[in-house]
């Protein structure tokens, strides 16, 4: 029996084509390997740099207040990762943690959250721009709040209470009214400062 030799070019082509495509999967195979092997030389020097740097600054904080081990310097690190990241170290920062009303807490953080979830990958200097723009509103209402609360001392009859002067004599009573109204006035600029250094805050992430 005779072999069609029309057949044998396009075996010849198959077998190589077979041996092309094994020859390209193990060269991608190649390259994955390289890459995962150079992936994790770049971590595990990142981790050894950052061993290296936490043993050099656990020497300028050894003995202090509870840092009495290299193990605690090094818990030390990883709460403050992990409070950085849920929102605690912020709030902290805020000052007067423990009267710190729970609602406005909790707008601050939600705020801080959606922010960065409206990141696809949000970096250490957009986290540090969000906490600025999360200051900076906190800052704004705050000095809001202290503006509508002289309101109600100088404008107390507008609020169905009696004048200052019929407290304090007239005398007393209008100066206190005209230092609260100058006082309300200077926070004002307070409240602009506040605004721009938030709106400042908020386009450096975009």
């Amino acid at each position: 029996m005779t072999q069609d030799n029309s057949e044998i070019p396009d075996e010849i082509a198959t077998r190589s084509k077979a041996k092309s495509d094994l020859v390209e999967s193990d060269t991608d195979e190649a390259r994955a390997a390289a890459h995962e092997e150079r992936v994790q030389t770049e971590l595990t020097a990142q981790f050894q740099k950052l061993k290296d740097e936490a043993r050099a600054i656990y020497g300028l904080v050894n003995g202090r207040r509870g840092v009495r081990r290299a193990e605690d310097w090094a818990k030390m690190l990883e709460k403050a990762g992990d409070e950085i990241a849920n929102g605690r170290f912020i709030v902290r920062c805020l000052g007067a943690e423990r009267f710190l009303d729970c609602e406005t807490v909790a707008v601050l953080l939600s705020l801080r959250q959606n922010l960065i979830g409206d990141l696809k990958s949000a970096s250490a200097a957009n986290i540090m721009m969000i906490d600025t723009a999360v200051i900076s509103y906190y800052n704004f209402i705050r000095v809001q709040g202290w503006i509508g609360n002289l309101s109600l001392v100088f404008e107390r009859e507008v609020f169905g209470q009696k004048p200052l002067n019929e407290f304090h004599g007239a005398q007393v009573g209008d100066a206190l009214e005209e230092q609260l109204r100058r006082l309300a006035e200077v926070m004002m600029p307070l409240q602009d400062r506040a605004a721009r250094m938030m709106l400042r805050s908020l386009s450096a992430i975009g």
